[in-house]
């Protein structure tokens, strides 16, 4: 348990700090306090993900909350597993909804990124919604500064999105080295912006955007991610119709 309370102690004190920022200094910090270490970054940014747990969590006891937040075994060993023609990699991110791998598509012969639902949120309706409906979104989309969407699989009973597979750095990496000069910042804001006019033509808002969500190829070209938060405004055709100001 010293193990857990001390790793608990280092995402205490990460959030801590972090409820303070906004969203651009939240990121440098998280990235330039964490180094190396992924997977602590991952917990602060789940325990962040959920508002109401990240306003509460000095009032959670230690054992309620570090379940969520701490990687599990099950999820752990998706790493060389196979599923259809899909051989599960490295694991490359994590947040509130679950996590997303590196993954070989064997018969493509291509690398995809696979999103896969929590386990803990599969029996939730609303959050297995959520889910599909970034599905919907995203085949919604077909742009250039976009992460495309493959398909959504059914792996072993557990829904998973297949997703483009984006190399290069987040922003939120980019930006942790210092600060960025005009002529470089000024393409990756253009692309950004070409990315969310595609969006709301199609009635979509993201409401996710931050700088981890944001992938700079080695080319220059820029990806927006993670549309999992995303709301159709209006009837879209993406969304079953109408969505209310105060949906999820």
């Amino acid at each position: 348990m010293s193990v857990v309370s001390d790793r608990w102690r280092r995402v205490e004190a990460l959030c801590r700090a972090a409820l303070d920022l906004d969203v651009v200094e939240r990121s440098v910090m998280l990235a330039s306090a964490c180094a190396a270490d992924d997977d602590l970054r991952r917990e602060v940014e789940a325990l962040l993900a959920r508002d109401a747990l990240a306003v509460h969590f000095l009032e959670t006891p230690l054992g309620a909350i570090v379940a969520s937040v701490l990687p599990d075994h099950d999820t752990m060993s998706m790493s060389g597993r196979r599923f259809a023609s899909y051989t599960m990699g490295e694991r490359v991110g994590a947040g509130g909804m679950g996590e997303v791998y590196r993954a070989r598509d064997t018969r493509l012969g291509r690398d995809v990124a696979v999103k896969l639902l929590s386990p803990t949120f599969t029996a939730d309706r609303e959050r297995l919604a959520r889910f599909e409906r970034e599905a919907r979104l995203l085949a919604a989309l077909n742009h250039p500064n976009v992460g495309a969407i493959y398909g959504i699989e059914d792996l072993d009973g557990e829904p998973a999105l297949v997703l483009e597979w984006i190399g290069g750095e987040t922003l939120a990496e980019r930006l942790a080295r210092g600060p960025m000069p005009p002529g470089d910042a000024w393409p990756i804001a253009r692309q950004i912006a070409l990315a969310l006019e595609a969006a709301h033509e199609k009635g979509i808002v993201h409401r996710d955007l931050k700088p981890g969500n944001i992938k700079i190829l080695p080319d220059g070209t820029v990806k927006v991610l993670d549309f999992g938060l995303a709301k159709a405004i209006g009837d879209t055709g993406v969304d079953g119709g109408p969505e209310t100001s105060n949906a999820a």
